[in-house]
């Protein structure tokens, strides 16, 4: 429906084109760690398409299991300029910086640190650790170095000031609708975690994580995606 068309609130939604019973939910959103950047795995510079991924995209990513909450944020700065002899102004565009916040329950198994950096190994002394996973990403990156302060051991990775955490992570966001049909997907290049906290309390019976991150580029993914839906049409 356009503006060309009456609206009769009585008789039409405004956003037509929408299917009963057909909608986007956490529980058909998926959260996976994986290396800092695409084109580490063989992307492009623009972006992976799960087509070239094919069948190595459980190599690649790991699923965050347990996740609570998840959200993402994005700013970017105007700078508005006027000048003397007229009221009117305009815009000068400036950075963009993004932060992601994520919950867990830390319920058993890898703790959060340990699954962000599910894909990482370190193979010498004094903090060898193998990937959480048997992974492509381990071989493919370039910048895997020899771990000297230890970020923990087994499951639980704890210490964040651990040079480990100086190598930054990738975040996929992989998102379905009710019917399992993919609405999208978008990855987080270059994560780093500035934050981490691990809380609990005496009247609790859980263990709940939180990590605040930012993230240097966002990376839209191509995926055989629902069409776009447009004044009742799907084109």
């Amino acid at each position: 429906m356009g503006l060309s068309t009456p609206h009769q609130p009585f008789l039409n939604l405004v956003q037509e084109g929408l299917v009963d019973g057909r909608f986007l939910s956490g529980a058909y959103t998926l959260i996976a760690a994986g290396p800092p950047r695409l084109a580490n795995v063989g992307g492009s510079a623009v972006g992976l398409t799960f087509e070239e991924a094919g069948e190595v995209a459980d190599q690649l990513f790991y699923p965050l299991g347990v996740i609570q909450n998840f959200n993402i944020s994005q700013n970017r700065n105007f700078s508005r300029i006027f000048e003397i002899g007229s009221e009117r102004s305009l815009w000068i565009p400036g950075r963009t910086m993004g932060q992601i916040g994520m919950g867990r329950v830390l319920y058993h198994g890898p703790s959060f640190l340990r699954v962000l950096y599910a894909y990482y190994q370190s193979l010498l002394p004094p903090t060898a650790f193998p990937p959480v996973f048997k992974n492509l990403a381990a071989q493919l990156v370039a910048n895997q170095h020899n771990v000297i302060v230890s970020p923990g051991f087994e499951n639980l990775f704890i210490n964040l000031a651990s040079d480990l955490f100086h190598q930054p992570v990738g975040l996929l966001l992989y998102i379905k609708d009710s019917n399992e049909d993919t609405y999208g997907a978008t990855y987080l290049e270059s994560c780093v975690i500035p934050n981490h906290t691990l809380a609990t309390d005496s009247n609790g019976v859980i263990l709940q994580e939180n990590v605040a991150m930012q993230y240097e580029r966002m990376i839209p993914v191509a995926v055989k995606a629902i069409a776009l839906i447009s004044g009742g049409q799907v084109i």
